[in-house]
């Protein structure tokens, strides 16, 4: 049996900066969220637009109801606007991957100590 490979189509997604409360203060992400599935919503987001040939199932996270994929938060202390370079990609999302939803924003992702 041959195994075929298809190329995954890039597609437009919005990145977008989520920003909440916790307990110890301001956090942030960059999450994505695919243009067609925001288009649909009654939920507006407000980001920058980015063609990402991703593959499925990595929407495992929703947020106003909608799958998004949660690309990478934010480690500094305090508003996440305020450190543009401390920025960590979640488990499982892989660092080029990252790289492209941040730079829109002007983020850039810590070195990996690993």
């Amino acid at each position: 049996m041959q195994v075929l490979k298809r190329a995954i189509k890039p597609e437009t997604y919005i990145s977008f900066l989520h920003i909440y409360s916790t307990t110890w203060g301001t956090a942030g992400d960059i999450c994505l969220v695919r243009e067609s599935v925001a288009n649909s919503s009654v939920s507006k987001f407000v980001g920058h637009k980015v063609q990402l040939a991703l593959p499925k199932g990595m929407e495992r996270d929703r947020l106003a109801g909608l799958p998004v994929i949660k690309v990478a938060g934010n480690v500094g202390d305090g508003h996440p606007k305020e450190h543009p370079f401390e920025w960590e990609a979640y488990e499982g999302v892989d660092g080029e991957i990252a790289d492209q939803a941040l730079k829109p924003w002007g983020f850039k992702l810590i070195e990996s100590t690993d």
